[in-house]
């Protein structure tokens, strides 16, 4: 497994010396950095790698790709967060009258996962087709 890493763009690095990025990245608090051990399911995990990897390869004006990377930033952690909940769904056992205490929970999952499948999709087509229209496109998502 490659082991990745994003800042938050709103913030800023230490100015302490390390000894690699890496070790940089693993010694920020979660506040201030995603990791890819962040995400213990695999299948998250690929879906997290798959849509860094994409951005590293987009390029065009400043500004859009800041607006991208923020987007990329806000649905890692999103999806970061949303882990725990994820895990207990899986695990939660059936039970008369549970449903309405699932279907809340699973909806705002599933929303999560629409606007995150949405963001990677638009991602795949600007690295493909990096337009400047595209690159626009990308970073007006919400």
């Amino acid at each position: 497994m490659t082991f990745w890493w994003m800042w938050d763009p709103a913030g800023t690095a230490p100015v302490r010396r390390f000894r690699s990025e890496e070790s940089l990245a693993r010694s920020a608090p979660a506040a201030q950095v995603v990791r890819s051990t962040d995400f213990t399911c695999p299948s998250q995990r690929r879906r997290a790698t798959a849509v860094r990897s994409d951005f590293l390869r987009v390029t065009g004006d400043p500004v859009h790709v800041a607006l991208v990377r923020q987007r990329l930033w806000t649905l890692l952690v999103a999806l970061r967060r949303a882990q725990p909940l994820r895990d207990a769904l899986a695990t939660a056992v059936p039970r008369p009258g549970r449903a309405a205490l699932v279907a809340e929970p699973s909806r705002e999952l599933a929303e999560l996962d629409r606007r995150f499948d949405q963001f990677a999709a638009a991602l795949r087509v600007l690295v493909a087709d990096p337009t400047p229209e595209q690159l626009r496109h990308t970073a007006a998502l919400d």
